[in-house]
């Protein structure tokens, strides 16, 4: 009777260690099911995303809980507009073909361009272009691609080279370029005039034909004089140009060409404008007196250091040759300081603007380099804004480029005439390209190129050869390629490399600093 309830207790003991083993594998197995339960949900969603919304709302914590899914319509709208959501990518390009500049950097599509055909296409209002750059951004390759590769396409070009830059450009495209100096043998007159075109009348024709000499001489007069003229001084200046070209004749078939030395010589002639006094009550004596600094500084324009090369009468005067690809005239002869190399580019200009002028031209483009030389002067950036609007009438398309827009923006207060008209100018210009920035310009390009926030703070990261391209109300993001010959041709920096030259072979052309001969190809003497 005394061993049945030790049998009892000994068999609970079993049945209580057995339980405890079992519940201690339950449990263990049960973490092991969790873990890989949690890795194998990891894998779901690193693979396949998180699962989708059910009526309750999104997967996992903090995510918004509604009792209804949205129903949303998908966006359906045309590029155009979807452009302004995310430009660069979704834009439809250029409506136009033309030469191929390089890669738009955000669609990787081809980029073409062409000045006439977009102003044909009507996507710009004026066939103007603005060009600017940091020193190294390749602002000056693009400049001479566009001239080179405009060739095909029967497109001529035309520039002021006062650095040597042109040289390769030149030789590639068949042409000599125009050596400019004193004793070259190339004699120009800064003042003939620009052909009559048809949309003009005699009356429209003869005025702009007075207010481009009269612009001219005055930016080159205070250049001269270091200060703006006075009211005497100009009206010498109008006195004499009409006295010369016959202005105020009754019947004067055509009226005649002026020169510099002609309109000296009437400035010292009182007899033939003294009359215009009369009804001003001026005694001639003191207006003689008042007016004697412009008599002396146009002596000395004459006769000085740009005596004899922008002095010739209309019958010697070098003609383009529009059979050629186009001109370059190089004035690395008469370059000695800012302010004279702003008066010899302005009277090279001022004679290509009025051969240029021809009705029956082809398309041309004429490049006005380093403007920013030309706005520090109040006559001449006048002069340009009278040009440029002749530019649709003409069919001239004109590229003015520059390195820094904070070099605008200095050429006078920023309320000055100076700075109002050189941002008109820019624009007026139906294309835009920028180049890299400094974070110092960064103010004046928005200022000027009226880009956006994202455009503006773009400006400062750009590499070399990608640019910022604003034409008409579009953006592209554009990198300039270059072929193997342009690649020579633009290499402006040469000098600052080691020769690489293997012994026995001749030196690469872009180092060739021989004087080409005076013989004028692309412009006929």
């Amino acid at each position: 009777m005394t061993r049945e309830p030790r049998l009892r207790r000994t068999g609970s003991l079993a049945d209580r260690i057995t339980q405890g083993a079992a519940a201690g594998d339950l449990a263990r197995a049960e973490q092991v099911l969790a873990r890989e339960q949690r890795g194998l949900d990891q894998a779901n969603r690193r693979l396949l995303g998180p699962p989708a919304a059910g009526r309750h709302g999104g997967y996992g914590r903090r995510a918004g809980r509604v009792s209804w899914l949205l129903g949303l319509p998908p966006l359906v709208t045309t590029s155009a507009q979807l452009c302004s959501v995310f430009p660069f990518v979704t834009d439809p390009g250029l409506p136009v073909d033309g030469p191929l500049i390089g890669t738009e950097v955000y669609s990787r599509s081809a980029f073409t361009f062409s000045l006439h055909e977009l102003y044909r296409a009507k996507a710009v209002t004026a066939p103007n272009m603005a060009v600017t750059g940091e020193i190294g951004s390749a602002k000056s390759s693009l400049l001479k691609c566009l001239a080179f590769r405009g060739i095909p396409f029967g497109t001529r070009f035309y520039t002021c080279d006062y650095k040597g830059e042109y040289e390769q450009l030149a030789a590639l495209a068949g042409v000599t370029p125009v050596r400019i100096g004193p004793g070259l043998g190339v004699v120009m007159n800064p003042l003939a005039g620009i052909r009559r075109h048809p949309g003009q009348t005699e009356q429209q024709w003869r005025h702009t034909q007075r207010a481009r000499r009269l612009l001219l001489l005055e930016g080159l007069l205070e250049i001269q004089l270091s200060g703006s003229l006075s009211e005497p001084e100009r009206s010498l200046l109008e006195y004499a140009v009409d006295a010369v070209t016959r202005e105020h004749d009754a019947t004067p078939a055509r009226m005649a060409t002026p020169t510099l030395s002609s309109v000296l010589t009437a400035t010292g002639q009182p007899e033939r404008w003294a009359h215009r006094l009369d009804r001003l009550a001026y005694p001639l004596d003191t207006f003689v007196a008042d007016s004697r600094r412009v008599r002396l500084a146009l002596e000395r324009l004459v006769s000085g250091a740009l005596g004899g090369v922008f002095d010739g009468p209309d019958t010697s005067a070098a003609r383009l040759d529009f059979s050629q690809a186009g001109a370059v005239l190089d004035l690395r002869a008469i370059r000695s300081s800012d302010a004279m190399t702003a008066m010899a580019m302005t009277c090279a200009q001022s004679w290509l603007e009025a051969e240029l002028s021809a009705p029956d031209a082809p398309p041309r483009v004429c490049f006005y380099d380093e403007f920013a030389l030309i706005a520090r002067h109040l006559p001449l950036i006048r002069r340009t804004r009278e040009q440029l609007k002749l530019a649709r009438a003409l069919g001239v398309a004109n590229v003015l480029a520059f390195h820094r827009f904070s070099d605008l923006a200095a050429s006078g207060a920023g309320d000055s005439e100076q700075v109002r008209i050189a941002r008109g100018l820019i624009e007026d210009c139906g294309v835009r390209v920028s180049y890299r920035q400094a974070t110092g310009s960064l103010e004046q390009a928005r200022e000027f190129l009226g880009t956006s926030d994202t455009e503006t703070d773009l400006l400062r990261y750009l590499r070399q050869g990608v640019g910022l391209w604003k034409i008409g109300v579009r953006s592209y993001v554009v990198k300039h390629q270059l072929s193997r010959a342009e690649t020579a041709m633009v290499h402006t920096d040469s000098r600052m490399n080691a020769d690489q030259t293997p012994p026995g072979e001749a030196p690469p052309a872009s180092d060739s600093t021989g004087d080409a001969e005076p013989g004028v190809a692309g412009v006929a003497a």
